[in-house]
């Protein structure tokens, strides 16, 4: 199996926690071996597991989406879904967000509720991880349109790396 993976996983020896959507049920597991597209899950409790989940690793207070990529006698392989659409979430959290979400969360009026701050931050979220797909695309478009066409004899060129050019944000927040 392992010659079909994008990544090499890493044996480990993790405790972790199963979120179940829509419900509290929250089911102890141990991961075996992970890398940064997924990763091997045992537990006792394998047949209350649905299909797609959230999993939390370690002592992380953020759960990753997950979704079961295939079952096997002893656990079940995992894909973590959108992994940078959680990084990205936690360091806008914490870099922007992350007052207006505590004064939300003091306000008993807002209980139970989805608070526009954090409507907000799932917004700023997917637009990003959009950019991202779309410079992904570029990239791959950009890679396909260098290849040397099938029967050209001339010696394949290495396409040239696509390099974007960008302002750190601290200069952006200075121009502000």
């Amino acid at each position: 199996m392992s010659d079909r993976r994008r990544i090499q996983r890493q044996a480990c020896n993790l405790s972790a926690r199963i979120f179940v959507p829509r419900t509290n049920t929250v089911i102890m597991c141990e991961v075996t071996d992970i890398s940064s597209y997924g990763c091997f899950v045992k537990t006792p409790e394998y047949e209350l597991v649905p299909p797609n989940f959230d999993l939390s690793i370690g002592m992380s207070n953020l759960p990753r989406a997950c979704r079961i990529a295939r079952r096997e006698a002893n656990g079940f392989g995992v894909e973590f879904l959108d992994p940078v659409r959680q990084e990205i979430e936690g360091i806008l959290i914490e870099h922007a967000f992350k007052e207006e979400l505590v004064f939300e969360a003091l306000d008993p009026a807002l209980e139970g509720t989805v608070s526009i701050t954090e409507v907000r931050l799932h917004q700023t979220v997917s637009a990003i991880m959009e950019l991202i797909e779309r410079r992904n695309a570029m990239i791959w478009q950009h890679t396909a349109t260098n290849e040397t066409p099938p029967g050209n004899v001339r010696a394949s060129a290495t396409p040239m790396p696509v390099r974007y050019s960008h302002t750190p944000l601290k200069d952006l927040l200075k121009s502000a």
